[in-house]
């Protein structure tokens, strides 16, 4: 397993070598480049928390390249690693454990990780609880012409669960093209806090994702949500999640709400 592990992270460090040359240059990996390989994305969710690195038992397995004074860095709240991208990690049984810069373990947890699969690994809590949880990210089949989405709930201490839309705005009819009436899809309900949706198919167009307490009384296309953004969805043959994060406020910020790229 070690001989594997050092393999595997040569190929890490080439990756950091390009990503030094250009920004969010790691490559991405669509095909299996190892039979014991998994691919594994990081995650960092806990407001006010430390920089933190994740590591895999007792190899580290995120990264921040390094400052002008060649200290150790690392990734802090609203961060993911690699950017738009997997990290290539050996499959097996591991502790995944999120250490500070001093290397103390602030949370871990056991997970296996099967062979040319892909999963998101968190850290979600507060700085009073902080907790590791991994989900593997069931990935739609590679499309160059579709868009796929799904909603992953880690905000912490939220006092119900949620049900997440997609609502794409009504576009008047023009001289080239005919009307289009809105369209409300569904991401999922009741996800709680550490659950995520399926992948659901997108059109291309301008979407606001609202995200509503469940049980509530609502309508999606007009009621106030909880939180909401607003993305522009162009590019095809992409897969992507929306996410909530941070600490439940009756009030929560831009800050608690983003999205990033799986493939």
């Amino acid at each position: 397993m070690r001989k594997t592990f050092n393999k595997i992270l040569i190929l890490f460090a080439v990756s950091l070598l390009f990503n030094a040359c250009e920004e969010n240059a790691i490559p991405e990996l669509t095909e299996p480049v190892s039979e014991e390989a998994t691919y594994v994305k990081f995650f960092f969710h806990v407001e006010n928390a430390p920089s933190v690195n994740f590591y895999f038992d007792d190899q580290k397995v995120s990264a921040v390249g390094s400052s002008s004074a060649d200290e150790v860095q690392g990734n802090s709240y609203g961060s993911v690693f690699p950017s738009n991208a997997y990290a290539l990690i050996p499959s097996g049984d591991f502790n995944v454990n999120a250490r500070d810069l001093e290397g103390n373990v602030i949370a871990s947890t056991n997970a296996s990780f099967a062979a040319d699969k892909n999963y998101s690994a968190y850290l979600v809590g507060t700085t009073d609880s902080y907790e590791v949880f991994v989900m593997e990210d069931q990935l739609p089949p590679s499309d160059r012409v579709k868009i796929f989405w799904r909603f992953v709930n880690t905000m912490a201490n939220m006092p119900f669960s949620v049900d997440v839309y997609a609502i794409k705005a009504a576009v008047p009819e023009t001289d080239d093209s005919p009307a289009q009436a809105v369209q409300v899809i569904s991401l999922g309900n009741g996800l709680a806090f550490k659950q995520g949706g399926d992948y659901t198919e997108l059109e291309p167009g301008n979407y606001t994702f609202k995200v509503f307490e469940s049980g509530s009384d609502y309508d999606p296309e007009t009621s106030t949500p909880y939180i909401q953004n607003t993305v522009n969805v162009a590019s095809k043959g992409r897969v992507y999640s929306t996410q909530i994060r941070g600490t439940y406020a009756e009030s929560p910020s831009s800050k608690n709400i983003d999205y990033w790229r799986e493939r």
